[in-house]
């Protein structure tokens, strides 16, 4: 092979190369793209899901306490704990469905929570 055409071997393997590390770092900028950072929406609605999953893990452990020492301070706290668990969940379902949110399962659930805290009472003096 004659000079020339070497020389155009490697300045057509230099460009190659060049496309190549181009291509490619355009694709993990892409990539970075295709994870983008969360919404405000979604933060809020994970730090909603996160309330009501410590709400219920304190309504668990408060109503296992009642029913161990029988104290109404443990029933009234379990019965709290689950009403704030239903109203976390009540504004994480208006995040998901917006207006069109169907309510009125959670407002029985929270009435039917307040209808039970009412009956606490203590068991084991």
């Amino acid at each position: 092979m004659d000079k020339t055409t070497t020389w155009l071997i490697r300045v057509f393997a230099v460009v190659l190369i060049c496309v190549c590390l181009f291509a490619y770092l355009n694709a993990q900028a892409n990539q970075s793209l295709l994870r983008s950072k969360p919404s405000i929406e979604d933060l809020e609605y994970k730090a909603l899901d996160k309330l009501r999953g410590n709400a219920e893990f304190a309504a668990n452990r408060d109503y296992a306490d009642y029913e161990k020492f029988g104290s109404i301070i443990f029933c009234n706290t379990s019965f709290k704990s689950r009403i704030e668990s239903a109203n976390y969940a009540k504004q994480m379902e208006l995040y998901i469905s917006g207006k069109a949110a169907d309510l009125s399962e959670w407002d029985t659930a929270i009435k039917d929570y307040e209808n039970e805290r009412s009956k606490c009472r203590d068991f084991n003096p």
